[in-house]
């Protein structure tokens, strides 16, 4: 049996087109080029792969078995292209990222090794709120998100990065009048600094107070942990973050963290994406990098508090 990837490449576009004249466009050949590839896999053959019904040309049972199995070995030429490519520090294409608020503090050491590697890999990166993240994957406008929380009614794939704590945190200047409170349990004389709706800190906050029946009042709710942790440091109120927020923060002195029964709060950071989307290379490329050395971006680069 003598069988060629011109062959297979034909009978594939016969397959999608049903037509061997727009097969021979997409192929750039001419027609009798694609009937004469069509000619030459078929007398390999005792079973017919096509049939004509009609005006137009079908793929037979068999036929389909053998364009799957062409799929298959194409998928796989892909894949060897690709590595190859890996290995040569040529791979190019983008990578879209969307991460929640939070993440801004982790994709740059995610990608950055990464791009040092693949320099004409280009990343695209949206920051935004979990409700908008998880839209983009739902869209199939991303190709991954990094998120802590993720949802129960999406069909996906994804990459466990590392654990996500969540802090009760402070001005220093204020801490203890704030312990103090807490220990007294008088919550409403506490200013709370909130999340926007839809954040994925705002869903862990306001659960783990309900589930406490501990009712808390708002001085202002604002759009970035950034935002968040800014007017924590200014003396305006307390609010949990992440600690991968405030780290550097905490370490340097300027914010506090108090202590509570059930804190930390605790989830995965995970890299997602639809677990039928079909990932260009750079992306697979990505993915594979990520799964092996995440645990040394995330031990090079960040402190758990």
């Amino acid at each position: 049996m003598n069988i060629s990837f011109t062959q297979l490449r034909a009978l594939q576009a016969i397959e999608k087109y049903q037509s061997i004249t727009k097969a021979a466009k997409m192929l750039n050949m001419t027609q009798p080029a694609v009937s004469m590839q069509l000619k030459n896999l078929q007398e390999q053959f005792d079973v017919p792969l096509t049939e004509i019904i009609g005006k137009q040309i079908h793929i037979t049972e068999f036929g389909q078995e053998i364009v799957g199995m062409a799929d298959r070995i194409f998928s796989e030429m892909d894949q060897i292209e690709q590595r190859m490519l890996e290995l040569k520090g040529l791979l190019a294409g983008k990578i879209r990222i969307s991460a929640v608020s939070t993440g801004k503090y982790i994709i740059p050491y995610l990608v950055a090794d990464f791009l040092k590697i693949h320099p004409h890999v280009e990343v695209s990166l949206e920051v935004s709120n979990r409700y908008k993240v998880l839209s983009h994957v739902e869209e199939n406008s991303t190709d991954l998100a990094l998120v802590s929380i993720s949802p129960d009614d999406l069909d996906l794939e994804n990459i466990i990065l590392a654990e996500n704590h969540w802090h009760l945190a402070s001005s220093p200047e204020h801490a203890a009048r704030y312990q103090k409170l807490i220990e007294e349990g008088n919550w409403q004389k506490i200013p709370f600094i909130l999340r926007e709706q839809g954040s994925g800190t705002r869903v862990m906050m306001e659960k783990f107070f309900r589930e406490r029946d501990i009712h808390i009042q708002s001085k202002m709710e604002l759009a970035t942990n950034e935002a968040v942790k800014q007017a924590i440091m200014a003396g305006l109120g307390i609010s949990l973050l992440s600690n991968f927020s405030m780290s550097k923060e905490v370490k340097d002195g300027r914010i506090k963290l108090l202590p509570l029964d059930g804190l930390p709060l605790a989830a995965k950071w995970k890299l997602i994406w639809l677990k039928q989307k079909k990932h260009p290379p750079a992306v697979l490329a990505f993915i594979r990098w990520i799964s092996e050395y995440k645990e040394k971006v995330f031990n090079d680069h960040f402190e758990q508090l």
